[in-house]
């Protein structure tokens, strides 16, 4: 009798070859073993499923904001629903947190401007007593609504102006 236990880890998990290597040497153990039992013929392989898309590549450098009237600094940046994007410098990417996706074409210029037009621009507010960057259209200066549509990012105007609550 034998105990097989796959994901006895205490930092990384068993990669899904490792898995498969430790499930057929249990295996190959059980069937070698004594016990008097007749061999059985093998199975038919059974369909698995495909493994998981390996995750975007993590930000190397986030662009750090800094309220110039106190001293709060944040990378994270909030659109109109309370979503937050950060802006990775090296890449000129805004990424999108829900799931680390990298939209390239948002490079953060003059500290506080976003995009090479600068039609963008990072503000500061307060959200029940919590500060908070927002991210702004730079000329009227009302909250941005932002989605990540596809392969792509869907950036819309609203009428909201930067909470200070």
């Amino acid at each position: 009798m034998f105990k097989l236990d796959l994901m006895t880890t205490t930092r990384h998990a068993a990669t899904p070859l490792m898995s498969m290597f430790m499930l057929i040497a249990a295996l190959s153990a059980g069937a070698c073993g004594g016990g008097g039992s007749s061999p059985t013929a093998p199975s038919a392989p059974t369909a698995t499923a495909a493994p998981n898309p390996t995750p975007p590549a993590s930000p190397t450098m986030l662009a750090v904001f800094k309220d110039p009237a106190s001293s709060f600094s944040t990378s994270d940046v909030r659109d109109a629903q309370g979503r937050v994007v950060r802006f990775d410098i090296p890449t000129n990417s805004l990424v999108w947190t829900a799931d680390g996706r990298m939209f390239t074409g948002y490079p953060v210029l003059d500290t506080y401007y976003i995009r090479q037009d600068k039609f963008f621009q990072v503000r500061f507010g307060t959200n029940n007593g919590e500060q908070r960057a927002y991210f702004t259209e730079a000329g009227r200066g009302t909250l941005c609504d932002i989605q990540a549509v596809g392969a792509g990012v869907v950036i819309t105007a609203t009428d909201l102006p930067v909470p200070k609550s």
